[in-house]
């Protein structure tokens, strides 16, 4: 968890209100506990979405993003963070856990899939009007992403009016520094139609820790016969492209991958689309 996570969860844990929240409360209290530390200044706090969770009953999830400048190491950086928190009445809490799964049920929601996400740009297999809608958020080095999307292509291009993938990069930079470059050469072979190699780049493994994108581009050409330049990757049609995925990762609070919704809802399991497969006769 961020600094400015644990601030804000510990000011909320201490807090117990006198008032039925609004909006307007609710943000002027994310930035109270985030202002407690001298060494941020809170720029801006915006609730993207609000939803009513199942469990525990008669709570509200309330989706924030707020914007801060950092003072450390004698330098200011600008921090553009999400966090849910959750409403009920006088009551805020920072988070509940389910005792089954030892886990927050931050991991199950999110913000709801606005129409825009699915536009023709980013439709990878199957045809728009098909009847379920797959959001796929990935990295090509990520071992998790290279055991799931796979799978999740291959249903679309088998069954292309059940299924429609939705595809948005989110390399890991952090974890896999060479899927930058391995991420815009993707986007240059989906706008040349060569789609059916962005499914074998999953299915071959790719040195996720080189950083020089000549070295990255020559290992791909060479392993998938391409013949892409550091100049085809590097258009700005492409870096925006790039930027754009990231930019609505961070809209539908996606921080890791693969992240995958189904028919605008957040599946954790990642497999429910199974079970719309037609079973074999």
């Amino acid at each position: 968890m961020s600094l400015m996570l644990r601030l804000l969860s510990v000011s909320v844990a201490a807090a117990v209100f006198s008032f039925a929240a609004t909006d307007m409360q609710i943000k002027k209290f994310v930035k109270r506990g985030l202002s407690k530390n001298p060494a941020i200044k809170v720029e801006s706090v915006e609730i993207v979405d609000k939803q009513l969770i199942e469990k525990p009953k008669g709570w509200e999830a309330y989706f924030i993003k707020f914007k801060l400048k950092l003072k450390r190491g004698g330098k200011t950086l600008d921090i553009s963070e999400n966090d849910i928190i959750f409403v009920k009445d006088n009551f805020i809490s920072p988070d509940f856990i389910d005792v089954r799964t030892n886990r927050s049920i931050k991991h199950y929601l999110s913000p709801k899939v606005k129409d825009y996400f699915y536009d023709d740009e980013h439709l990878l297999f199957g045809n728009k009007n098909a009847k379920h809608k797959i959001l796929v958020f990935s990295d090509p080095n990520c071992p998790f992403c290279k055991d799931i999307v796979p799978d999740i292509l291959e249903a679309a291009k088998k069954h292309p009016d059940i299924f429609a993938i939705y595809y948005y990069h989110l390399p890991l930079l952090q974890l896999h520094p060479g899927s930058s470059a391995l991420c815009k050469a993707m986007i240059v072979l989906q706008k040349e139609g060569k789609k059916d190699l962005l499914k074998k780049i999953y299915e071959t493994d790719f040195n996720y820790e080189e950083k020089d994108e000549k070295k990255v581009l020559q290992e791909l050409n060479k392993k998938l016969g391409t013949n892409l330049t550091i100049e085809d990757i590097n258009q700005k049609w492409v870096k925006d492209h790039l930027k754009l995925d990231m930019k609505r990762a961070g809209e539908l609070l996606v921080k890791g991958t693969p992240t995958v919704f189904l028919d605008g809802k957040k599946d954790p399991s990642k497999e429910e689309y199974q079970k719309y497969i037609p079973k074999k006769d």
